[in-house]
Order: C-alpha cells, then sequence, then structure tokens
C-alpha cells in the first residue's frame, strides 16, 4: 500500500510516495505552471500516471479549499486558478481511478504535526506558520476547523493594530517577510537583497535585535488571541524562520509580557518538528482518510 502526495507552491509543485508506515519512498518537485491551467493538472497528472498503484492521492494547496468538492474558491497566489475544480481537472488528466483530496497548505501543516509531529496525542492545538503571509491550521476536537466558507484559520488576515496601522493585517506584520522588510529598511538595502537567515546572524547589533523584538510583539499578540479565541492544548509555530531555534525566545518574552497571559492564558508554545515536508506529510494525512 502506497500514496502519492503533492505540495503545490507557487515556484514549485513537491510531489512524494510513502509506504504504510508513513515513510517516504521517493520525492522530486517540477516548475509550478499556473499561468497555463491545463499545463498545471498534465504535469500533476504525469506523475501520477507513472504511479498507478497508489491507494489515494492527496493536495497541499494554498488558499480557500472547498474540501466537499476540491474547488479553490480562492486559489492564493495562484490567482489563475481561482473557481477551478482542483480534483475533476486533475482526474480528467489520469490514466485510472484513484481516490484523489485536497486541503489547504496551512491546514495541512496542521494535520503534518498531528500525524508524526510535536501535536500527536493531542486532541487540540493551532498551528500557525510565519512565511511569505501567516497561515493557521486549527485542530478542535480532534478535527480540522473548515468553517462554513472554507475561511476558518485565515488568520493571517486578522486586523490587530488598527490605531496604528489601520487595517493592515498579521500578514503585514508578523510574516517573516514584514521582519526582513523591517530588518532591509533599517539596513538601507532593498528588501530582495535582505535574508532572514542574514538578520538572525545579526543579533549582536542592538538596532538588529530590536527589529526582532518589536516583529515577536505582533507574534506574540496573534498568539494571545488565538489562545483566548481556541483554548488549544498547544500552539506550534512553523515557517521557515521556525528553523532557527533563537526565535522561540524573542516570542516567549514577547507574551510575557502580556499580564493576562502570564497570569490566565498560558499555553505551551513549541516549535514545529516538520518543515519543508509540512505539505506533503499533511497531504499524506489527507490521502489516508480518503482511501478509508
Amino acid at each position: 500500500m502506497s500514496y502519492l502526495c503533492y505540495d503545490v507552491g507557487g515556484t514549485f509543485v513537491k510531489y512524494a510516495t510513502f509506504d504504510a508506515q508513513n515513510h517516504f519512498l521517493t520525492k522530486g518537485k517540477y516548475p509550478t505552471h499556473s499561468d497555463d491551467p491545463e499545463q498545471f493538472f498534465a504535469d500533476m497528472a504525469d506523475i501520477a500516471n507513472q504511479n498507478p498503484d497508489v491507494e489515494a492521492i492527496g493536495i497541499s494547496f494554498p488558499g480557500f479549499i472547498d474540501v466537499t468538492t476540491g474547488v479553490a474558491v480562492r486559489a492564493g497566489a495562484l490567482g489563475q486558478l481561482d473557481g477551478y475544480n482542483l480534483i475533476d481537472h486533475f482526474k480528467a488528466h489520469l490514466t485510472h481511478k484513484v481516490p484523489v483530496a485536497v486541503e489547504n497548505d496551512a491546514k495541512c501543516a496542521a494535520l503534518a504535526e498531528g500525524l508524526n509531529g510535536n501535536a500527536q496525542g493531542l486532541d487540540d492545538y493551532a498551528v500557525l506558520t510565519l512565511g511569505t503571509g501567516v497561515g493557521c491550521g486549527l485542530v478542535v476536537n480532534g478535527k480540522l476547523v473548515h468553517g462554513k466558507h472554507f475561511r476558518a484559520g485565515e488568520y493571517g488576515m486578522s486586523v490587530t493594530d488598527f490605531t496604528t496601522r489601520g487595517f493592515a493585517t498579521l500578514h503585514d506584520m508578523a510574516s517573516t517577510s514584514a521582519l526582513v522588510r523591517a530588518y532591509a529598511k533599517l539596513k538601507g538595502i532593498a528588501y530582495e537583497d535582505a535574508s532572514g537567515e542574514q538578520l538572525m546572524g545579526e543579533l549582536a547589533d542592538p538596532a538588529v535585535n530590536q527589529v526582532v523584538e518589536d516583529w515577536a510583539d505582533h507574534v506574540a499578540v496573534a498568539i494571545y488571541n488565538l489562545v483566548a479565541t481556541t483554548d488549544p492544548e498547544r500552539i506550534l509555530i512553523g515557517g521557515g524562520i521556525s528553523k532557527n531555534p533563537k526565535i522561540l525566545p524573542f516570542i516567549e518574552a514577547a507574551l510575557e509580557k502580556n499580564p493576562f497571559w502570564v497570569k490566565d492564558y498560558r499555553t505551551p508554545v513549541v516549535l514545529c518538528k516538520h518543515d519543508n515536508d509540512a505539505g506533503l506529510l499533511g497531504a499524506l494525512a489527507v490521502a489516508q482518510q480518503s482511501a478509508k
């Protein structure tokens, strides 16, 4: 028994096959051709048609995903695919019948942590991904929360600093992109010439350290509001910046400034186990469910 899984991103589509024990069998990637929808689905099907014996297929995809039909209500960064039924268009290019399921990418990150990551055995937890934007996957009573219009967990759209920054969202303030942008401004360099790795290597500079502290304050507000709303057993932080172990102490210190956190709402905050493979492992959980 094996499974085929895809993690669709704006630049590349990663794919992998897994055995019944959740072990990788094969891995690969190819450029995302979202500008040509038919080519996009043909590329996916080409991989699937080379693996006709898999039990099921799972897809991690950005945006608002109607998991009951497979429609990308909003396709995130892949806007050309807005409104497409991802499952139907994909299956139209397949040479064999196989169950196919699709799920939002941040929700897949949450599923990955529950499958074999740092949320194993938990019924209530949230994964907050800090990358180009801010993503979130909520698990309540052992189940993903989708919402009526499949927008639950679009936490990056939260407005948390209205009196100072108007309708700026957490995407604008708490993402890794926001952190790097603030660092680039401090250094007087182009955003394209800055990176999180570069920033984290200069923490001895008090000005750089302050940039990270200011950013962590926004992340801490996001975490506090999430805990006050959902009362999870654990908050997990994912995304590229979470690979650096120096980042969590900044977030923890920012949370300690909040007296309500200290008094009543303190909740364990840990880093995700999975990083680059989170989407694939979440898609695996989706595939396994669809095969039942």
